[in-house]
């Protein structure tokens, strides 16, 4: 650990107050690397007798104030450039550390420093609230979120859950805590910003989900079970929030209804949806899909063939792409069993028997199966599909390729596993508009598989195997080594993939 003799000042009110009184005659930049810079010792220093949570309240001002100048000027040029360009990257980044780092301290002092029952509790709230701007900023600039924010989030709720600290009321002189008075409510907030995830969304709608997350902390219901409805939990060994399956063990985590969101959510789309298109995909998230899957059109299913994991989806891929360049030399069609016979074989039940029930599934994240057919219909709303399938490991968020030989092949992303009576397995399929390829990339010293999909005229994006990406990191393609790209933008990450927009130099 790093000592205190390290620090521009002693750990004493007078010290910190004379230290940050030039600060504010320097510009946002400069102002924030020299917190920034302090910030690093104090959240791994030794406390001793001091009273860390002191020096922090004295510091927050001045570190909210240069985050909220970074903040707005990165809107500014991320609504102009689409995206955090090369000059902004190093701002964007100082912007995010800044408020981690800050919040990792409070977190230290609210572990490790012996304080009252209302001084602890105002630490994790004070923790807590740094980690949802976090949240918020690391969105803006398109980068994945801590996973040490979130293992410090469970080390504080637990603190308070076992303290009794989650309700107490409390009065900050910041003004941006104020609008919440509690530790739950900061949680609530930072919990369901977590699931609205609005990466596609404009720089002025990621604020606005913010802010709509804090205004919908009160409408969340804690639960002690499962639901039939739209129930989720927040596992505190893990990351995330996520749906809850039927059956599966309470755990030491947090179960919440968000019914009530929803309903908010449906009330206020009328004057939302017309001017952001994420809008919709999220109620749809929440509210388990369900309008989409009443939209299923009651056809005559067609038995595709597909696969499910990186090395399958791959492997499908580049059987299909051989398939292809022999047609092309041959000048021929390719026989019918060059994938397989495509029959028709009967279904075990009505096709369209949608539960919202989910199912409890073992399967592990990152583990390929390929698997043989599957029967689609599809749903009034362009690009989703109900699927029912003979497999047991199919779960909600896998990247899964569809395909047969008269059609192109399509990639999706299982948005629902459904239960079914019948010993089938029925998943809502969302499609990726654009033409699927497997590629290798190298990012920095890391050769790793790709999926990409190409659009004509537009920028291509990349489906990559879960990993510590950032934006503006260089890659390489197999199939186009004499281009340079870099990851331009996060678009949306999950246990299996994380999918990004690719931008060439």
């Amino acid at each position: 650990m790093k000592k205190a003799e390290q620090l521009p000042f002693s750990l004493e009110t007078e010290s910190v107050s004379s230290w940050l009184s030039p600060l504010s005659e320097l510009d946002a930049i400069s102002s924030g690397m020299k917190l920034y810079a302090v910030l690093k010792i104090l959240y791994r220093i030794r406390i001793g007798d001091s009273d860390l949570l002191a020096i922090l309240d004295l510091l927050s001002p001045s570190i909210l104030h240069v985050s909220d100048n970074l903040y707005s000027s990165l809107v500014r040029a991320i609504t102009v450039e689409d995206s955090v360009n090369t000059k902004s990257r190093k701002i964007a980044r100082l912007g995010s550390q800044l408020l981690r780092s800050h919040s990792l301290a409070y977190c230290h002092a609210a572990i490790d420093q012996p304080l009252s029952q209302d001084r602890k509790a105002h630490a994790i709230y004070s923790g807590l609230q740094l980690a949802g701007l976090t949240m918020r900023t690391n969105t803006l600039i398109a980068e994945r979120q801590s996973t040490t924010l979130w293992q410090k989030t469970a080390e504080l709720y637990r603190i308070a859950a076992e303290e009794e600290l989650l309700h107490l009321t409390i009065s900050s002189k910041i003004q941006a805590f104020k609008p919440l008075k509690s530790v739950a409510s900061v949680l609530h907030r930072n919990l369901l910003f977590a699931l609205f995830e609005p990466y596609p969304t404009s720089p002025e709608y990621i604020s606005w989900y913010y802010n709509l997350a804090e205004k919908s902390t009160e409408l969340i219901d804690v639960e002690h079970t499962f639901g039939p409805t739209n129930t989720f939990c927040w596992d505190t060994y893990g990351n995330k929030p996520r749906k809850m399956l039927p059956n599966e063990p309470e755990g030491t985590g947090l179960i919440f209804d968000i019914e009530t969101v929803s309903r908010h959510l449906l009330k206020i789309a009328p004057k939302i949806e017309p001017h952001d298109g994420y809008f919709f995909k999220l109620r749809q998230k929440l509210s388990g899909h369900q309008e989409i899957l009443d939209s299923i059109m009651l056809s005559k299913p067609k038995a595709q063939y597909f696969a499910i994991g990186f090395s399958a989806i791959s492997e499908s891929l580049n059987h299909l792409e051989r398939i292809l360049k022999i047609n092309r030399i041959s000048g021929q069609s390719a026989p019918s069993a060059s994938i397989r016979d495509l029959e028709l074989t009967p279904l075990d039940s009505d096709f369209k028997s949608i539960s919202v029930q989910h199912v409890n599934l073992s399967q592990r994240p990152g583990k390929n199966i390929v698997t043989d057919r599957i029967h689609l219909q599809q749903a009034k709303i362009p690009n989703y599909y109900l699927g029912q399938a003979k497999q047991d490991g199919i779960a909600t968020g896998q990247p899964i390729l569809i395909y047969n030989e008269q059609t192109k092949p399509k990639l999706g992303i299982i948005r629902e596993s459904l239960s079914n009576a019948s010993p089938s397995r029925q998943v809502l399929i969302e499609t990726i508009p654009g033409e699927p390829k497997s590629i290798s990339v190298q990012i920095q010293s890391n050769l790793t598989e790709a999926i990409t999909i190409e659009i004509p005229n537009r920028d291509s994006s990349a489906f990559l195997p879960p990993g510590k990406y950032s934006t503006g990191d260089k890659l390489t393609r197999s199939d186009r080594p004499e281009s340079r790209y870099f990851l331009k933008k996060l678009i949306e990450e999950n246990d299996y993939f994380m999918h990004y927009q690719l931008a060439s130099d």
